[in-house]
């Protein structure tokens, strides 16, 4: 008797001789399949499966996330089309910040010159016609009470000038004292929501430290007394600007009663 398979001939003379040749020949089979394709290990197979489908699940919600940011970035770009690729996208999104970053330095310094315009209504006159008023007031004063000699004129007098580097500053809500570096800002409002924070914000932004703070509250009304330092000059966010001293405190004190006419 004779068995044959795909690579040789065999002699089988016993049907058990016939079985065994049987039994090889389905097991060459079986490897001849499996050949390239690796070993499995027994118990391997739903964990590694388990892992692929975990894969393909993040990939799958990362790519989601990324069509719906670029969906909303789109959305901000009123001038795109509504079919636009990626790279458009992202290149209209930069070119977008740059103009609105320009925009925003634009109206900044618009604000700046408005502020600086307000603050060029000098009010030294009314200050000094005050401290004249006062001087001639307590002349006739002591004229009516002393001996009948004369004084010495005016401008002897040298007491009742202010001291030198001195500066008032005044608005409807906000009085400015100013001498040298340091400041006493004066604000009287009504009770408004955000006027303190308001008001550290606007010496922040023009690098104004805060030494002290009073702060006085009534049933409609508060009153804060500021001792603020300019810290060797102006700095804040408008460094270009070149403000002095004495015109960063005005502009911070100018920006402060606007806001409070505002409200």
């Amino acid at each position: 008797m004779k068995s044959r398979n795909s690579s040789s001939t065999t002699l089988v003379d016993t049907p058990a001789a016939a079985l065994k040749v049987a039994q090889n020949n389905k097991r060459g089979s079986s490897s001849l399949k499996n050949r390239g394709k690796g070993v499995v290990k027994e118990g391997g197979g739903e964990g590694d499966q388990s892992e692929q489908q975990v894969h393909i699940w993040t990939e799958r919600e990362r790519r989601k996330r990324m069509r719906t940011m670029f969906t909303n970035l789109q959305a901000l770009l009123p001038q795109l089309p509504s079919k636009a690729d990626k790279s458009t996208i992202v290149d209209e999104a930069i070119s977008y910040i740059k103009t609105l970053h320009q925009t925003l330095q634009a109206l900044e310094k618009q604000k700046l010159e408005k502020l600086q315009g307000l603050l060029n209504l000098d009010s030294e006159p009314s200050a000094v016609s005050v401290i004249t008023t006062s001087q001639a007031t307590r002349e006739a004063f002591m004229a009516s009470q002393g001996p009948s000699k004369p004084f010495p004129p005016p401008s002897m007098i040298t007491t009742s000038t202010p001291p030198s580097g001195f500066q008032t500053w005044f608005s409807p809500n906000v009085v400015l004292n100013m001498w040298g570096e340091d400041a006493q800002i004066c604000i009287c409002s009504a009770k408004k929501q955000g006027l303190l924070a308001t008001i550290l914000h606007i010496l922040e932004k023009h690098g104004l430290d805060v030494v002290s703070a009073h702060i006085s509250s009534g049933h409609h009304r508060c009153t804060y007394m500021i001792h603020a330092h300019a810290g060797g000059g102006s700095c804040g966010q408008f460094p270009e600007s070149s403000l002095s001293v004495e015109d960063t405190f005005k502009l911070a004190a100018g920006e402060m009663n606007l806001w409070l006419l505002s409200c």
